[in-house]
């Protein structure tokens, strides 16, 4: 998972998994969190802290709420400020937590979360996500990789860059 960097998606255990393209809707999904990031997308606000405790008894831990969080990069893609912010929050409040005791570590989680959820619902939730599936680019032979996404990056073509990524990428489902 890109977006959450190499180090988080290794601590989340996230590194094998692969936002999926939902090719009716062209959405990206989030396989087996994606009914706990729809959740947090379309709950309100309100009711968001009392429903998340809720399924805490279940069996939903607090690595498993700061993994479906931090797909808020599919609602903001980066380009909000205050999004971005919430989600950089998710993994520092996730090591507050596990210094806490049992009874308070999800204290934490739960504040970043009502944040980062509020600002999903202040941006418009699922209806106006901002990052969706791209088919990678194709490199010409002989192009290096790090080098085509820097060419990218810097003509300022977001989209040719983010094609360019994809196809340096080999990802595991």
């Amino acid at each position: 998972m890109v977006g959450a960097g190499n180090s988080t998606a290794l601590d989340l255990e996230l590194s094998i998994a692969r936002a999926a393209e939902d090719s009716e809707s062209n959405r990206l999904r989030f396989g087996g969190l994606e009914p706990l990031v729809g959740l947090m997308q379309d709950t309100p606000v309100n009711k968001l802290l009392s429903t998340l405790v809720g399924k805490m008894p279940d069996g939903t831990d607090l690595k498993t709420l700061v993994a479906a969080a931090l797909a808020n990069a599919r609602t903001f893609g980066g380009e909000d400020y205050i999004g971005f912010h919430t989600m950089m929050a998710m993994m520092p409040g996730y090591e507050v937590s596990k210094e806490l005791p049992t009874d308070k570590a999800a204290l934490p989680i739960l504040k970043v979360l009502y944040r980062n959820t509020n600002r999903i619902h202040d941006f418009g939730g699922g209806k106006n996500e901002v990052l969706h599936p791209i088919t990678a680019a194709t490199l010409p032979a002989g192009a290096v990789p790090a080098e085509a996404v820097r060419d990218a990056v810097h003509g300022k073509d977001i989209n040719a860059a983010e094609k360019t990524f994809a196809a340096t990428r080999r990802w595991n489902c």
